[in-house]
């Protein structure tokens, strides 16, 4: 009885995979320009609390959820970030500490939280 409580204890300590998803943006606006076509992906990986870009990783500071949206805020050097998710659509904003000035990317994101 003891090696069976031992068994199941054990088995509940058992490391789920991390959640991440990758959003690949396809639309740049830079401030009030028409926005461009771009290449750009992400990933989120919250457990980490991170964000994993071609740029560098970003530090995620916080974590809003009220269904169905959820935002992620992160910062990084020269600027605070700000994804926000909606079912698939995605839209992430740099905010640059020059300026100020934004840079929203519009795209769609792959996996949960």
């Amino acid at each position: 009885m003891l090696k069976q409580i031992c068994a199941a204890a054990a088995t509940c300590f058992v490391a789920l995979p991390a959640l991440a998803q990758t959003c690949t943006f396809t639309a740049e606006c830079y401030e009030a320009e028409t926005c461009q076509d771009t290449s750009f992906a992400l990933t989120a990986e919250l457990d980490d609390a991170k964000l994993i870009t071609d740029f560098g990783d970003l530090t995620v500071v916080g974590v809003k959820r009220v269904a169905p949206l959820t935002t992620v805020f992160a910062t990084g050097e020269g600027a605070e970030y700000l994804l926000s998710r909606n079912g698939d659509t995605a839209r992430f904003t740099a905010h640059s500490n020059d300026g100020p000035t934004a840079i929203t990317y519009l795209g769609t994101c792959e996996g949960e939280f």
